[in-house]
């Protein structure tokens, strides 16, 4: 057979990854042992109860019981896959008169020369608001913002997605003042709520400025090199994919030539006022993704009225503005399919135990940095954060009492495992979804992060060793 004909081996896209990951989840039904917890309700969220664990009769999931799931995963996900096509229904109405792109483009101008500061400026502002946990679900709504920046700042889309998704979990990774993460961890851990702040912030800090210094990196690169951009393909145009300057015919053009007209700056000024109002009443009054759904089509119909379409050319544009955003719908959707078929097979509490079963052997210095690997991988299989604590703090706290970790210390363990991975869990559904609006394939992205998050959560371990080794309580 020639070399020409032979067939290239290619790794699954994302959907067939995704997929892939629920057959395995199915069949592990068939070989993992059921099991689970005990439970009590702690207000809204059910606590396990440590030593519980038995063996029960297993649930051993069928092909149709896996099916059955996904389409529950797109249920479940159902509020945040209409954010993204109401998201993606504004940005593109924007965009029909060239306001969005046209202002960033002017505004890039303006600021020439000093393109680190401007990305430094947004990025700490979203990593240090997002220690709090203010942000939410807003962050997958803005990010076709962030790629339009990005763009007139001389990047590539996936830059958009870092300045944005990168700079909202650098906080929220380690963030000192999340009630719905650390205050969780910190409750059944049984230690007081925002305690050990200092070394917290000190970490989140810490945290966002190594991420910060990755992406002005990557930003230098393609700046330099265009070929390193994880956006190109052999073939394609260099100006198609870093500092996408078109006109109306898709051809580049010169951004010292663009001006703004007063139209649009007022178009442009209305819509991002719009933005800021929404991520006020995320952290005012804790909109959830069906409430910024329906903001976001509010602002997209005022947008098109601004913009001076009549109602048939709006609700026109609204549907082609969703077209884009199907890809980014159906991976959030399948994401949550997996944890979902472990839970109906009712060995996910069985996997939770295994892992957290050697911490008993090991003693408390090593113990605390095995700890954040532990809480690293179940993380993958319980993407929530607020219900990963209630999962695993009740058995991590008795356990690192036997063995002398101090509480603080296991609820920073928690924290390090829990938050660091969510840049690299595919069952992360706004990860997945957010690398599909950029067009970034799950493969190419894992090459690239997994030095950087295999970094971070290297030095956490070592961090909660060393606070272990000075019997760190956090008061």
């Amino acid at each position: 057979m020639s070399e020409d004909k032979k067939t290239k081996v290619r790794f699954p896209n994302v959907y067939a990854l995704l997929f892939l990951l629920c057959v395995f989840a199915m069949l592990l039904t068939w070989i993992v042992p059921a099991g689970t917890f005990k439970r009590v309700a702690v207000g809204n969220i059910s606590r396990v109860i440590a030593g519980s664990f038995h063996y029960i009769d297993g649930n051993p999931q069928t092909p149709w019981d896996m099916f059955q799931a996904i389409f529950q995963g797109y249920v479940k996900a159902g509020a945040t896959i209409f954010m993204i096509f109401f998201v993606g229904a504004g940005i593109h109405m924007l965009e029909e008169t060239k306001s969005l792109s046209t202002a960033f483009t002017v505004m890039a101008r303006k600021l020439r020369g000093k393109e680190a500061l401007t990305i430094a400026l947004i990025f700490f502002a979203l990593g240090l608001g997002n220690t709090a946990g203010v942000f939410g679900n807003i962050g997958l709504a803005i990010i076709p913002i962030g790629m339009y920046l990005t763009r007139a700042l001389g990047g590539d889309d996936f830059l958009g997605f870092m300045l944005i998704y990168f700079a909202m979990q650098s906080g929220f990774a380690v963030g000192f003042a999340n009630p719905n993460v650390l205050g969780v961890a910190q409750t059944f851990a049984e230690v007081p709520i925002f305690s050990g702040t200092g070394v917290r912030a000190v970490c989140a800090i810490t945290n966002i400025i190594f991420l910060y210094l990755i992406t002005l990196h990557y930003y230098k690169t393609i700046k330099k090199d265009p070929t390193k951009s994880l956006n190109y393909e052999p073939g394609v145009d260099f100006n198609k994919i870093v500092g996408n300057v078109e006109n109306e015919d898709g051809e580049h053009i010169n951004p010292d030539s663009i001006k703004i007209s007063k139209r649009q700056l007022l178009i442009v000024g209305t819509f991002l006022i719009g933005v800021v109002i929404c991520v006020f009443c995320t952290i005012k009054f804790s909109w959830k993704s069906s409430k910024i759904a329906s903001f976001f089509l509010f602002l997209s119909i005022l947008t098109g009225m601004m913009s001076g379409f009549d109602m048939n050319e709006i609700a026109k544009k609204i549907i082609k503005g969703c077209g884009p955003m199907v890809n980014a719908s159906f991976v959030v959707g399948i994401a949550s399919a997996v944890s979902l078929i472990l839970k109906n097979g009712k060995i996910l509490d069985t996997i939770v135990n295994w892992l957290s079963m050697p911490l008993g052997s090991l003693g408390a210095i090593a113990g605390a940095g095995f700890m954040v690997y532990v809480n690293a991988l179940i993380n993958i299989l319980i993407p929530s954060g607020s219900g990963q604590a209630a999962v695993v703090m009740p058995l991590m706290t008795p356990i690192g009492d036997i063995i002398g970790i101090t509480r603080q210390v296991s609820v920073q363990a928690f924290q390090f495992g829990d938050g660091l991975t969510n840049l690299i869990t595919p069952l992360n559904g706004t990860l997945m979804g957010g690398l599909a609006m950029v067009h970034v394939q799950f493969p190419r992205y894992f090459k690239f992060a997994i030095k950087v998050i295999g970094t971070q959560v290297i030095i956490a371990s070592i961090i909660t060793m060393y606070l272990q080794y000075i019997g760190w309580t956090g008061l």
